[in-house]
């Protein structure tokens, strides 16, 4: 692909499919993140069970790439500082009730707080997303998957979407992303093709598009 060439739909589902449709693919997209969802499956149970190890839990499910290190030492001092208050937050964003989902975010983003010696780090909206999308994969990581601004923002500009509005709030822009992978998952079906299947599998092809190379190269762990 060209660079600053504008993909269809259709063009962006389909250029990867020979990696999407790999081994390799699951290794290193799909499997870690199941893995994390499957953790955070298991502090979300301690939350709102009030067991008191669940910020050890909480913190062992977040311990990847997703999160930006610095975002996370802001909620990690929260749980320690004020654990009264973090632990209703989690437990909110976690319930088991039909909450909407764009309700949780906006209710979990004020609750936390600024950190008095490194204010930036849980103040732009990507960045809260970031955070709060990782924590979303206790529900269901198939359906809640990470949210990353500077993949999204690539995959919106590489497939000429306008991106949500200026000044969206977090819950606005993982909508938007979630819309966008909705709309992957359609068109790789309307084509024939068997994956992505779902939401998890459309953000993973999103951020495969960081290394283009995939796509085009011999994939010798095929037969493994």
């Amino acid at each position: 692909m060209a660079e600053n060439e504008i993909m269809t739909l259709d063009e962006y589902v389909e250029w990867p499919q020979e990696y999407v449709n790999s081994v390799r693919f699951d290794k290193d997209e799909i499997h870690y993140k199941l893995i994390i969802g499957r953790k955070l499956k298991e502090a979300r149970k301690a939350v709102l069970a009030r067991d008191s190890n669940w910020p050890a839990l909480v913190k062992r499910g977040l311990t990847s790439n997703l999160v930006e290190w610095r975002a996370a030492a802001v909620l990690f001092r929260w749980f320690k500082l004020n654990p009264v208050d973090a632990l209703d937050a989690m437990k909110a964003l976690w319930a088991e009730d039909d909450t909407p989902m764009l309700d949780r975010i906006r209710d979990f983003v004020p609750r936390v707080p600024e950190d008095p010696d490194h204010p930036t780090n849980f103040r732009g909206p990507g960045t809260r997303m970031r955070l709060i999308s990782a924590l979303l994969m206790a529900l269901d990581p198939l359906k809640y998957p990470p949210f990353k601004t500077t993949e999204f923002k690539n995959a919106y500009k590489i497939t000429g979407q306008d991106g949500p509005p200026p000044g969206s709030d977090p819950a606005d822009m993982y909508e938007y992303a979630l819309d966008f992978l909705d709309e992957l998952v359609e068109r790789a079906k309307a084509r024939g093709f068997d994956r992505p299947c779902n939401r998890l599998e459309a953000q993973s092809v999103v951020w495969s598009y960081r290394f283009p190379e995939r796509f085009v190269s011999e994939l010798p762990d095929e037969a493994e």
